[in-house]
């Protein structure tokens, strides 16, 4: 009998892949302007902010599922980061970048747009796209730690006591990887646990599995127009 393959290892795969060419294109950001990393930051503040809504609205529609579990989780992620883009925005303007200067990247609001739908379409889906979301935070936050050492490095600004630097050492050290974990317990439910879909019912694969892609090739786009963009700025 040919073994189930585990859902969290085909999403952790498919969002390595996506992750690992954007670590790529970064590793060297001595070709990027200040105002570029700046930039980037200021992006990547707008999916801070939005993040907590997300997994509010994620942990109402998997209140659905047999499994209470999979909401209450949800519920605590969205606890523990309700209050990290105040630091955020904390820590960026102490190292001179002032969040009330973006002007709206159109590619953000509508990979912003795109989660929040995921987040409502389905119990399962939901499950799906916060947990490929939450698994590419991990990846976020390594790639924002070095853009903002660079940024300080280039500003003058002293890195090791930064509020910028804490805030993505918090994330970095425990935040997100328990966040992943957490979800993964659900993403991939005991084996003798009935599939299927439905009201109150079991997770259903399938769902998880279009959530999940569904979300990644959001985050692709974004982080596709994203470079462009900071390249050309």
């Amino acid at each position: 009998m040919t073994e189930t393959v585990r859902l969290t290892t085909a999403i952790d795969e498919r969002n390595d892949r996506f992750t690992s060419r954007v670590k790529a294109q970064l590793r060297d950001l001595s070709g990027l302007s200040d105002v570029a990393l700046e930039w980037l930051m200021l992006e990547h503040f707008q999916f801070s902010v939005s993040n907590p809504g997300f997994l509010a609205a994620a942990a109402t529609t998997t209140e659905r599922l047999a499994n209470r579990g999979v909401s209450a989780e949800l519920r605590r992620n969205f606890q523990e980061e309700s209050g990290h883009a105040a630091i955020y925005r904390k820590g960026l303007a102490e190292i001179g970048s002032d969040v009330a200067r973006r002007v709206e990247f159109t590619p953000t609001t509508e990979f912003l747009d795109t989660i929040g739908r995921l987040t409502t379409a389905g119990a399962s889906t939901a499950l799906g796209a916060l947990y490929a979301t939450e698994t590419a935070a991990i990846f976020e936050h390594e790639v924002f730690w070095a853009i903002s050492r660079e940024v300080c490095a280039r500003r003058g600004y002293d890195w090791e006591p930064s509020t910028i630097k804490a805030f993505h050492d918090m994330h970095l050290d425990g935040v997100e990887q328990s966040h992943k974990d957490e979800l993964g317990v659900f993403v991939d439910p005991s084996p003798t646990e009935p599939t299927g879909g439905g009201e109150g019912g079991p997770v259903d694969r399938a769902e998880v599995l279009a959530g999940a892609e569904q979300a990644i090739d959001a985050m692709t786009t974004w982080w596709n127009k994203l470079l462009a963009h900071a390249a050309t700025t």
